[in-house]
């Protein structure tokens, strides 16, 4: 054995190696497959090498000389062809071409073996091999002028022509490919230099083993072909299992002749000391280099992913849902040095996801501000659960054409997104985070990715955690005010005596003055002093007018604000209707709206408690009026005019009353949560406590065993049909 026949072997175990890591781990693709069998090919070639290299015997060495020769014809035609695989070029032509020429080149291997290969000579007194200079066979030298300059020279050239034309994922797999061919086709070179007459031993025959270093790194870093981090650590383990077995073989076979001038008939005591050393120091080797390389390769991510989990762990602890999503982005962006980062909320109400917050380093950067549910990136997400890489997306497209992958890709290009990774609570997308480039221009790893999706898991937690306290928040306030509310209603009976009493003041007041000067008008007076005397009495009478309208207004909120204890009695809808447009007056100023009663006075009477109904058609009356001062101000319609239609159906069973009113309407999503206690609609929380609509239903439901429908269109208004039971049941 020699060092040829030792690196040959390593040839074998590595490309082996590597051709089934890739077979196994890679995702089931074309050029993965196709850069196996090449890795393979690769492989039968160093048990070819070894074995011509390992022996003496003329007709043994031939034999494996053309076994070595067949890999050596297919090697750069399957290494091409996995170029075009992965640059994703038609070349089917080129191909079928070479696959000729090869079938060509084998039939002179086999049975022109004198006219393909010519003599064979001993060389470095080691083992044969083609001795080209004595019989300068021209078909191998057009083998070698084709297939190791023409072939693999035109893939090199493809591959520099897109590395020209690439983005930084294409571009760094490009260049640690080409970076790895290089080391192998010099290599290869290495045994030619010998067949064509140069006398220089073939030391760098090991090259082709280590052209996988290179390309194992891009695939680790750069996810070339997909392949699992895990070929970093089998890539460690071949590297160093491969030196601590070599040394003592090159010890035993290369050296072997100085061994034994040193140490006479013992001389085989140092290979096996040095191996029982090296096999003892193997295991702490292999583990002291694993966690340097991982600890160089990973250094700047390592940093940035360990920040990124402290920080996750920390932000449950934030209340303030606004704080909370510009402290993710802010995080992520300085941490991992991105251009920018932004974060989508869901809005389930508008059915979408709508801009949070976001961080950049550009001031010129603004934001897609909405994304759509039905967009092909939340589909793509919901069906997923997982992030996904621009980068991926736009190789995939390319390679499969699919309609739906462009969609997608096109929603990348336009958030300016790397990657994006979403939030899941449940089954809930509850936020989007959208990452841009790394300053550094680096691709995001498989581990930043799966750091990210910790990060998006514990930030769907904090934001609801957070939404959640702001839904508490908003019903703590409502309780307080409509505790407030209720506590006005307990005064409500001291304070209508006390503003009764001014008024009456007020009124009687007016009316002495109006006496006094009914009295003295028939006198003797100067013009001047007559006319004032007429401007007062006008005033003292306007004076009791709205002692008498605020009277009623009093009478009104007091009969709102009393509990009804009267019970059930006969109630006609005329009086009850225009009770309830008395309570309006304090709010509603008169002409504002237009009420239209259509129903006629042979409506029956019907069984109720006079005071809670009043309170429903009071809380109907005043939403209609927000929803159409709502629509008078958003839609800022020509012409429009507020207007509430009340009319009335019955049987002999029930009656259903129908008010309708031409406001705003209701959203489609609000609709389902009318009924819930402190949900309210209006623009504004201060104009609403989210209590009118559960009070209407717990009043006719519960205590009339009535039914309450809406039916509500938004822009054109909405319809309530309450229906009453004619009997009481």
């Amino acid at each position: 054995m020699n060092y040829f026949s030792v690196s040959s072997i390593f040839i074998f175990i590595i490309s082996l190696l590597m051709g089934l890591i890739v077979l196994t781990k890679g995702k089931d693709r074309s050029p993965s497959k196709i850069f196996a069998i090449f890795c393979f090919i690769v492989s039968i070639w160093g048990i070819g090498g070894y074995n011509f290299s390992s022996t003496q015997i003329k007709e043994r060495a031939i034999f494996w000389w053309k076994i070595a020769t067949i890999c050596t014809i297919y090697s750069p035609i399957f290494y091409a062809h996995f170029v075009f695989e992965f640059l994703r070029l038609k070349k089917r032509n080129f191909l079928l071409a070479v696959h000729f020429l090869s079938l060509v080149l084998l039939y002179f291997c086999f049975f022109q073996e004198k006219l393909f290969f010519g003599n064979f000579t001993l060389v470095f007194n080691q083992f044969y091999c083609i001795d080209w200079t004595r019989h300068k066979s021209l078909i191998f030298f057009i083998f070698y002028i084709v297939h190791y300059w023409g072939i693999l020279g035109y893939a090199f050239y493809l591959l520099l022509k897109r590395s020209k034309q690439s983005t930084t994922l294409s571009l760094q797999q490009i260049r640690y490919f080409i970076f790895g061919s290089i080391i192998g086709w010099f290599g290869a070179h290495s045994i030619f230099l010998v067949v064509f007459g140069f006398n220089f031993y073939p030391f760098t025959n090991v090259l082709i083993g280590l052209y996988t270093v290179p390309i194992s790194y891009a695939i680790v870093r750069y996810r070339l072909m997909d392949i699992t981090v895990a070929l970093t650590r089998t890539s460690i383990f071949i590297s160093v299992y491969s030196i601590v077995l070599g040394i003592p073989f090159l010890l035993a076979f290369g050296w072997q002749e100085r061994l034994i001038s040193l140490f006479g008939n013992q001389w085989w005591l140092a290979p096996l000391i040095t191996s029982t050393v090296l096999a003892t120091a193997g295991p702490f080797i292999y583990l002291f280099v694993d966690k340097k390389a991982e600890a160089k390769i990973f250094e700047e991510q390592l940093r940035y992913q360990n920040t990124l989990r402290q920080a996750s762990s920390g932000m449950g602890r934030i209340k303030d849902l606004n704080r909370l999503i510009n402290l993710i982005v802010h995080i992520v962006t300085r941490t991992v040095r991105l251009e920018h980062a932004i974060l989508y909320l869901d809005d389930p109400e508008n059915k979408r996801f709508i801009y949070g917050a976001k961080r950049s380093r550009t001031v010129r950067f603004k934001p897609k501000q909405i994304i759509e549910r039905n967009s092909s990136l939340v589909e793509h997400l919901m069906y997923t659960r997982s992030p996904v890489v621009y980068e991926e997306i736009r190789q995939r497209t390319q390679e499969f054409g699919d309609r739906k992958l462009a969609r997608l890709e096109a929603e990348l290009k336009e958030l300016e997104a790397a990657v994006v990774v979403p939030s899941f609570i449940d089954e809930r997308l509850l936020a989007i985070i959208v990452l841009g480039e790394k300053v550094s221009k680096k691709v995001y790893s498989d581990e930043d990715l799966a750091v990210f999706s910790i990060l998006s898991n514990q930030a769907a937690l904090a934001i609801e955690n957070a939404m959640f306290y702001d839904d508490m928040k908003q019903t703590h306030e409502q309780l307080f005010k409509a505790e407030k509310m209720a506590t006005i209603g307990t005064m409500a009976d001291g304070l209508s005596h006390q503003i009764n009493n001014r008024l009456h003041a007020l009124g009687f007041i007016a009316g002495d003055a109006l006496d006094t000067i009914k009295m003295k008008k028939n006198l003797q007076m100067s013009p001047e002093l007559k006319e004032m005397m007429v401007d007062l009495e006008h005033a003292l009478t306007r004076i009791q007018d709205n002692v008498a309208q605020g009277g009623d207004v009093v009478r009104g909120l007091l009969k709102y604000t009393r509990k009804g204890e009267e019970g059930f009695s006969v109630i006609k809808l005329e009086d009850l209707i225009n009770a309830a447009i008395e309570m309006t007056q304090f709010k509603i100023k008169p002409g504002a709206i237009n009420i239209i009663k259509t129903f006629g006075a042979d409506v029956p009477s019907f069984q109720g408690n006079f005071t809670q109904l009043q309170e429903v058609f009071f809380n109907l009356i005043d939403n209609a009026y927000d929803a159409m001062m709502e629509r008078k101000d958003t839609l800022g319609e020509d012409g429009y005019k507020p207007t509430i239609k009340i009319s009335a159906d019955y049987n002999n069973k029930y009656l259903k009353i129908l008010f309708e009113d031409n406001g705003i309407g209701i959203k489609g999503d609000d609709a389902e949560k009318l009924f819930t206690p402190f949900y309210t609609t209006k623009l504004s929380s201060k104009k609403g406590t989210g209590l009118g609509l559960y009070v209407i239903q717990k009043l006719i439901e519960g205590n009339h065993k009535g039914k309450v429908k809406y039916d509500s269109e938004y822009g054109k208004g909405t319809r309530v049909d309450i229906t009453l039971p004619l009997q009481r049941q």
